[in-house]
């Protein structure tokens, strides 16, 4: 009857190991994945989290174990177990790699590329009109705040094969609307796409919808698939019905 008791317990407190191990090992995998595929992946320590991970499940599973096994001190690594797996589901949900990486700088990016561009037409009475002027309003909008804001960055958070990927501008001329098709499989790609009078302007982005992903899509509000697209325009953040 002990020996049954010690297993059930085992198995019900062993429950809380499952979130870090099932984490731990989808981060060991996708490890693997970047670096055996041409796979595009959000920067982010996928094989030191995931191990650390792996490890705390085992230690969790472990707590279990000898908790419901064994009397005395051993039976306070029962509750130590769980509440370790309670704060690895808390942490999981915040800790995604996509989330906290990509979503987070792509978002400053674009606010400074809205920004810049403001600047930029007001000195000039109209918006970029070219990659070089496009450039241009991104750098000399920190000069015109006296530095108090930087330059985006050229970097992006996405890497493929170990190398950090570029923003790349793709610029659309005599535009009447945002690119929302016809897009690069390839992430951090930004169309930018102006009247061709040059008073109005959209910009698009490229992202990534995963941690690792061989194809990237346009950029959603939240990154998430059923939101809608982001487009940016003079008046701010556009959302496109989804005909569109």
């Amino acid at each position: 009857m002990q020996k049954s008791v010690s297993v059930v317990v085992t198995i019900l407190f062993g429950l809380f190991a499952l979130p870090a191990l099932i984490f731990g090992f989808y981060l060991v995998a996708c490890s693997v994945r970047i670096h055996t595929t041409e796979v595009y992946y959000v920067e982010y320590p996928y094989l030191a989290v995931g191990s650390g991970l792996v490890i705390l499940g085992a230690g969790i599973f472990c707590c279990a174990l000898y908790g419901a096994s064994r009397r005395g001190f051993y039976r306070l690594l029962l509750p130590v177990g769980a509440v370790l797996g309670l704060a690895t589901l808390v942490y999981i949900p915040d800790g995604i790699p996509h989330v906290h990486r990509s979503m987070i700088q792509d978002s400053n990016y674009l606010s400074s590329v809205h920004s810049f561009l403001g600047v930029w037409h007001d000195a000039n009475h109209r918006f970029p009109k070219n990659e070089a002027e496009f450039l241009d309003a991104l750098r000399r909008g920190p000069e015109t705040w006296q530095n108090r804001v930087k330059s985006p960055p050229t970097e992006s958070f996405y890497s493929q094969r170990g190398q950090r990927l570029p923003y790349q501008i793709v610029v659309v001329n005599d535009a009447a609307g945002p690119r929302l098709d016809n897009v690069s499989d390839r992430p951090g790609v930004i169309y930018y796409a102006v009247s061709t009078d040059q008073q109005q302007y959209w910009v698009t982005m490229t992202g990534l919808l995963k941690d690792t992903s061989s194809t990237a899509t346009l950029k959603r509000l939240i990154d998430r698939p059923n939101e809608k697209l982001l487009v940016l325009s003079p008046s701010g953040y556009d959302c496109p019905s989804p005909g569109h």
